[in-house]
């Protein structure tokens, strides 16, 4: 029966539920093994149509770096797994993750993601990125017991009271809310609840994987790209100008500098115009007010805990993004050189003076 894995999961708090960076990497091998067995297969288009389920493209299923989507994951491996009795315990219906670990093993790391990325995106993504101080994760798919299907209808009824919010609320060290290129996560309202609950409780929250994939329409996902590096390159002029500034300072006397700053001036201005403008730019491009949940019930319950901070969570999206691509490919002058402005109005009379001065 039952019982024994809803006892255990109502027992133990849901920070209890992790898994460890080696046991999803251990996954994503046993997966491999059994599409290679053909025991885990992508139907056919003709058996999609009679289930009446969205078809999955072939390619990606069997791509290496994409593969299948968690949904089924969970249907050819998770649920036939955890229906066993685990090994400790001789409970079956426990989560993938309490089938592994027999006593738990606490969420230090949280993983905001999609059930329709590829499971090796995921698996990739999650290992480059984790935390060296982080033990154990937080995956929902693999966190929360998937053949109790009436326990979590109940657990997740109110999402403050759902496992998620449960889990944040002991404040993990990490969110990384990972970027697939199934499907845009935020385009998932659980996905947009988590980054307002991480929010709120200011946790550190990392965007992974390629941030063009966060486009809410996957039409749109050429656009959002060019819009991330439109800000990216405008935020880099911005930083340029004021690292120049700082460098004028030290090598003009004050008469000089003076000159030079009410230029400078008018330079950071229009610079940090551009930004916002890019940002701007960025904001439509990913936007999470076009989020859908697949209950209609959860999106009422989810929408209604947001609010009005749908504009919050898109602006911080947005800076989270601007702030790893910044990060992620080193500026010009990262190696220790410093960016020197060549190209400022009035640069021949400011050296000029420079000279005159003796600076």
């Amino acid at each position: 029966g039952t019982a024994g894995a809803e006892l255990a999961h109502t027992s133990l708090p849901a920070e209890h539920w992790g898994l460890s960076r080696l046991q999803l990497l251990e996954l994503a091998t046993q997966l491999h093994k059994m599409m290679e067995t053909g025991d885990l297969t992508n139907r056919s288009r003709m058996e999609c149509r009679q289930r009446r389920i969205p078809y999955y493209d072939e390619e990606k299923f069997q791509d290496v770096d994409i593969g299948p989507t968690m949904h089924q994951v969970n249907a050819g491996y998770i649920q036939p797994t955890t229906l066993q009795k685990d090994a400790a315990h001789g409970i079956p219906c426990l989560s993938y993750a309490l089938h592994q670990n027999a006593y738990g093993l606490r969420c230090d790391l949280f993983i905001s993601h999609a059930w329709s990325e590829g499971v090796f995106e995921l698996c990739h993504t999650v290992d480059r990125s984790w935390p060296l101080q982080c033990v154990g994760a937080y995956i929902c798919s693999m966190a929360n017991p998937q053949n109790l299907p009436e326990l979590m209808s109940h657990l997740i009824q109110t999402p403050r009271e759902s496992p998620f919010f449960r889990v944040l609320t002991t404040r993990p060290r990490e969110m990384l809310m990972v970027a697939n290129s199934n499907v845009p996560i935020h385009s998932r309202l659980w996905c947009v609840y988590e980054a307002h609950c991480a929010k709120l409780l200011k946790i550190s929250m990392s965007v992974v994987g390629d941030p063009a994939h966060f486009a809410t329409n996957a039409s749109a996902s050429q656009s959002a790209l060019h819009a991330i590096r439109g800000a990216v390159e405008a935020k880099r002029r911005e930083l340029a100008i004021a690292a120049a500034s700082e460098d004028a300072a030290m090598d003009m006397d004050i008469i000089a500098a003076g000159v030079y700053h009410r230029r400078l001036q008018r330079w950071e201005k229009r610079a940090q115009r551009q930004t916002a403008a890019a940002m701007q730019r960025m904001k439509r491009a990913l936007d999470v007010r076009k989020a859908k949940c697949s209950s209609p019930e959860d999106g009422a319950a989810i929408l209604g805990e947001i609010g009005h901070d749908v504009e919050e969570i898109n602006a911080m999206l947005c800076s989270l993004i601007l702030q790893d691509q910044l990060q992620r490919v080193p500026s010009p002058g990262a190696s220790g050189d410093r960016v020197k402005l060549t190209w400022y109005p009035g640069q021949d009379m400011i050296e000029g003076l420079a000279v005159m001065f003796g600076c």
